[in-house]
């Protein structure tokens, strides 16, 4: 599984199998595939403390969901995606919503969780959720 955002899309490989899947909350350009259950709640939405916007997260979406069942219905080739640049949030310039469910399933189930535009770059490239 992995994690992307929009303004990477045309960028993304075409030619694998991946599925990507909208987290997001607003889709106003994306047409694409939509998991809500993964979609922020409009209450937190616009929170900018991320251990406050974290804490009601996991409160009002990830602790009611079963981290297995949302891995299955998504897939091990699913790209979850909204629209944070990874390098706004490399940089500690934000932070976003499928880098919190990335690290609760991969902490859950141990599966492993990447940015799709890294997928190719070491590890210790790698953001850690």
């Amino acid at each position: 599984m992995y994690t992307g955002y929009f303004g990477k899309m045309k960028s993304y490989p075409k030619d694998k199998e991946y599925r990507y899947v909208s987290i997001a909350r607003f889709n106003k350009f994306w047409s694409g595939e939509e998991y809500k259950k993964l979609t922020p709640p409009a209450s937190i939405i616009k929170i900018e403390d991320k251990e406050l916007y974290t804490k009601l997260y996991y409160e009002q979406v990830l602790n009611n969901l079963n981290p297995q069942e949302v891995y299955n219905e998504l897939g091990d080739n699913a790209v979850l995606l909204c629209y944070e640049k990874y390098a706004d949030i490399e940089q500690g310039k934000t932070f976003c919503h499928r880098h919190m469910v990335a690290k609760w399933l991969e902490e859950k189930l141990g599966v492993e969780v990447k940015e799709l535009e890294n997928e190719n770059k070491d590890n210790s490239q790698q953001l850690h959720f």
